[in-house]
């Protein structure tokens, strides 16, 4: 098989085909676009993502933090612990375990996060540093929820620029590859993007950001309890398969369509001049540190995350079924399911 994550056609065929049946406590389970489970606990709800970092190196500490705390916040909550298990080469030397727990332990005590437990192991079975983590949060029943699904005609936005985390992988692990490519201040401010990774802020915000009463139907009924609906729809961290894998899963998982304008995606200065010396699509480069939101409020939406310093854009529409991705200029062309990450080019 392919080097990546796999494709959404093997992930049903080879792995959710052979899933058990899961018990009336998971509210919602594996499932392609689909960032965390939902456990039953009685009056909360126990939410939980499990994330591998693979293509971080000796700088997989941070990422593995943020990875899937993210996952956590793009369910509109707050992360409370998280698990790490660090699987290192054979040949690793203490202070490059030492440096990953470090850096995993400055992300946690930055996301207010308690790290609970996992394992650390050298072992011939790796070529190179592999972190898994595992997030978790807990929401009161109580307490608004996000509905989880897209509708035809909700708008697609997203946070910050593309390729945040591709870029800072490429800037601290293949800079190499860019020499007499790209000026060293350009690979410098890529290195600067780990700064731009987290989107738990946005995420827990506008996971209380209510609709507008006289708009949204007030309250819906969820699992025989009357809960209070967001402003948003769904929403989603962009990892492996950047934006517009990202984006597609969104859409898969909703069963419905997508239009996207790549054109209005914005990238930040050094990811475009990195990625284009690479030849690399930096709409299909792993992008962690950007939230992609559903919502029918696209503009309300928008100006709340504007407000609290958070670059927010909208770059497409969802439909009935059919996936599109349109130029500037209105030319449509064939809007591909999520394939194997660019980063792995490298």
């Amino acid at each position: 098989m392919d080097i990546g994550k796999l494709t959404n056609e093997e992930l049903r065929e080879i792995v959710f085909s052979n899933l058990p049946k899961l018990s009336d406590r998971t509210m919602i389970g594996a499932n392609i676009g689909s960032d965390c489970a939902w456990i039953d606990l009685g009056e909360q709800i126990l939410v939980s993502s499990s994330d591998p970092i693979t293509a971080g190196g000796k700088q997989s500490g941070t990422l593995a933090v943020h990875v899937s705390c993210n996952d956590i916040s793009a369910s509109g909550i707050r992360p409370i612990g998280i698990l790490i298990v660090l699987l290192a080469p054979a040949g690793t030397e203490k202070h490059d375990i030492e440096s990953i727990v470090c850096q995993a332990s400055v992300a946690a005590e930055t996301l207010g996060v308690d790290i609970v437990g996992g394992h650390t192991e050298v072992t011939e079975s790796v070529r190179s540093f592999v972190v898994t983590s595992t997030a978790f949060g807990i929401i009161p029943k109580s307490e608004p929820f996000v509905p989880g699904k897209a509708r035809p005609g909700d708008r697609l936005l997203m946070t910050k620029t593309a390729a945040i985390e591709g870029t800072w992988i490429i800037a601290m692990n293949h800079s190499d590859k860019l020499n007499g490519l790209v000026s060293d201040p350009v690979i410098q401010e890529a290195r600067s993007l780990i700064h731009k990774i987290s989107v738990v802020e946005e995420g827990a915000l506008l996971g209380k950001f209510l609709a507008p009463e006289n708009e949204s139907g007030a309250a819906r009924e969820e699992n025989t309890l009357i809960r209070r609906k967001t402003a948003v729809t769904l929403m989603h961290d962009a990892t492996e398969g950047g934006i517009l894998g990202a984006a597609y899963e969104m859409a898969e998982y909703s069963g419905i369509g997508l239009h996207v304008y790549p054109d209005r995606i914005p990238l930040h200065p050094a990811t475009l001049e990195m990625c284009s010396a690479l030849k690399i699509d930096p709409l299909r480069l792993i992008s962690s540190g950007s939230l992609l939101i559903s919502t029918p409020y696209d503009t309300y939406v928008r100006n709340l995350l504007i407000s609290e310093g958070i670059p927010c854009e909208i770059i497409g529409e969802f439909t009935e079924s059919d996936f599109s991705l349109i130029d500037s200029s209105g030319n449509i062309s064939k809007y591909d399911p999520p394939s194997k990450d660019h980063v792995y080019k490298l």
